[in-house]
């Protein structure tokens, strides 16, 4: 399952394309850089997810559905 640290490929629904991603503590993000808060809200919908579930993020501009494709 996803956790602080780990390396994770998302799909967005919708995309092709897969993107990968890395869950660190606040102090370390840097979104340009793919390290997302575990505070944030993509950080915080993956936490506890396993390959093949669903994260529903929700923003300001609405709700995000990502795939977790694989944690490495």
């Amino acid at each position: 399952t996803v956790v602080v640290g780990s390396l994770v490929v998302i799909q967005k629904k919708g995309d092709k394309e897969k993107r990968e991603v890395k869950i660190v503590g606040g102090e370390e993000a840097d979104v340009a850089a793919g390290r997302f808060s575990v505070h944030s809200p993509l950080g915080a919908a993956l936490v506890g997810k396993a390959p093949g579930d669903k994260a529903t993020v929700t923003t300001p501009k609405g709700e995000t559905v990502y795939t977790v494709v694989e944690i490495k």
